[in-house]
């Protein structure tokens, strides 16, 4: 009688599944970081020639008009105080501005002659016209 010899069980585990998803995790978490750009939904107005935006600062107003520097809310007395701040001592010195179509148009006229008190440059944000 020979009881020595018996079946073993294997107890390594196949990796390949868990790498697999791994990588469709990743390649989700990078598909959804470059859609939020900065987290603040805004209806932009359309414009024919719009260009991507490499901006360090964005500020952005909704139609009930709350202010948000890079996606985090700031009151409109404390705006340029922050936006000072921010910009530091950058040689590039842009911010970019996201105004919803329903904002009065003077409150972008009021960010874009802070701006230019501050000698700073502003890019306004639109989406791409489409045709018709």
């Amino acid at each position: 009688m020979d009881l020595g010899q018996r079946n073993k069980v294997s107890v390594t585990g196949n990796m390949s599944s868990m790498t697999d998803l791994v990588f469709l995790l990743l390649i989700f978490f990078i598909i959804l970081s470059t859609l939020a750009s900065n987290g603040v939904q805004v209806d932009l107005p359309q414009s024919k020639g719009t260009a991507s935006v490499n901006a360090k600062l964005t500020v952005s107003i909704k139609p009930d008009m709350t202010y948000y520097v890079n996606g985090g809310q700031v009151e409109k007395e404390d705006l340029e105080g922050l936006i000072t701040i921010r910009m530091g001592d950058a040689a590039d010195k842009v911010m970019y501005l996201e105004v919803d179509r329903e904002v009065p148009t003077g409150a972008t006229v009021e960010l874009i002659g802070m701006a230019k008190a501050n000698e700073w440059k502003v890019m306004l944000g639109s989406t791409p016209k489409r045709d018709e």
